[in-house]
């Protein structure tokens, strides 16, 4: 199979070509403003489940539907006032809710539970995709399944070349993290997977949202209720970890894993960098530096988080040290940190 990538704004006919590919139950990559989505026509199980296939993906891991309005009944039922307060102030966004669903969304697509997962793009590609196609579509992250998710068209090459038709290029995407997942079930806001919409934010319209207990946690057994709570997620290809310490401390351990690793790179902040560089000059081995940005600019962050990741396989790193970017690990850019490291935090 031949991928191509198709740009958007000056390649109509490509583009045209996406739309019935989709119509036909054919599988496209498109843009977000979170990260790159791979979708299928979320009424076609037999689409959906090329989803699963093409991605590696276990099939009780649901996937989210993407609509391009604010009209949800079609899809799901009882619907509370907390959820039109949520979608009034935060549609289009990241920002998922899952609710019971209709019976026109397939089990497939829910992976076999009782509810959807709904969400509005901000996106002026994603929308017009869903417009012209005439139907809401299925999209997890556009990667292999434990890899980082895909944040350009040329990551999404980088995993799925040979794998799907097409790619529609709609440049980095604007955050880079993938949404906020609420489940509003009896229209009880809890947070099943922090994202650029916080919890604070959230709180903002429905006081009584919490956090899910088990968001951070390292294996969940159960059949997930969402996204991202499962499976192995983000994992570079090279062992990880997130080192919590001062300099000295830091510098000493890179010293001591240079015996068992050939080639270590860091990721940390534009404020620590210096430190780092004149570090690494001092090593036989010079340690590969990735910066991620800056400790205050929260979007730098994580708009940069898992290209970073990602440079560090173009790099052949098979041993990467993070710095603890925060101490709120209920943090969306912490949450995606750890389970890049699969927990491994250590603090010397």
């Amino acid at each position: 199979m031949e991928t191509n990538i198709i740009d958007f704004y000056n390649d109509k006919n490509g583009y045209n070509s996406c739309i019935e590919a989709l119509k036909y139950g054919e599988i496209v990559v498109f843009p977000t403003e979170t990260v790159y989505g791979i979708g299928a026509n979320a009424i076609d199980k037999n689409a959906v489940l090329k989803i699963f296939d093409i991605k590696c993906r276990e099939k009780d891991n649901p996937l989210i539907v993407h609509i391009a309005d604010k009209e949800i009944s079609k899809y799901a039922k009882n619907i509370g006032e907390g959820t039109y307060k949520l979608i009034e102030k935060f549609w289009p966004g990241p920002l998922t809710i899952i609710l019971e669903k209709m019976e026109i969304i397939p089990y497939e697509t829910t992976a076999g539970l009782e509810t959807v997962a709904l969400r509005m793009p901000n996106h002026q590609i994603a929308l017009d995709l869903i417009k012209e196609s005439g139907f809401p579509i299925a999209a997890p992250s556009a990667n292999i399944s434990g890899r980082p998710s895909a944040t350009s068209a040329k990551r999404c090459f980088d995993d799925l070349n040979g794998k799907v038709n097409f790619i529609i290029d709609g440049s980095q995407s604007y955050i880079g993290l993938e949404s906020t997942v609420i489940s509003m079930v009896n229209d009880e806001g809890v947070i099943l997977r922090p994202g650029h919409i916080t919890i604070n934010d959230i709180k903002s319209v429905i006081p009584n949202a919490k956090l899910y207990g088990r968001i951070n946690d390292k294996f969940v057994k159960d059949k997930p209720i969402s996204p991202g709570l499962k499976y192995k997620h983000y994992a570079p290809k090279g062992d990880m970890i997130i080192l919590k310490s001062d300099f000295k401390n830091i510098a000493l351990y890179i010293k001591d894993k240079q015996c068992f690793y050939k080639n270590i790179g860091v990721l940390c902040l534009r404020e620590n960098y210096k430190f780092y560089y004149d570090f690494s000059k001092t090593l036989k081995n010079e340690i590969k530096i990735i910066v991620i940005g800056s400790r205050d600019n929260y979007l730098e962050l994580s708009r940069n988080l898992f290209e970073s990741i990602r440079k560090f396989d173009d790099l052949g790193c098979d041993f990467i040290v993070s710095e603890c970017l925060c101490d709120d690990f209920s943090n969306a850019i912490m949450n995606r940190l750890l389970k890049a490291a699969a927990h491994n935090l250590i603090t010397l």
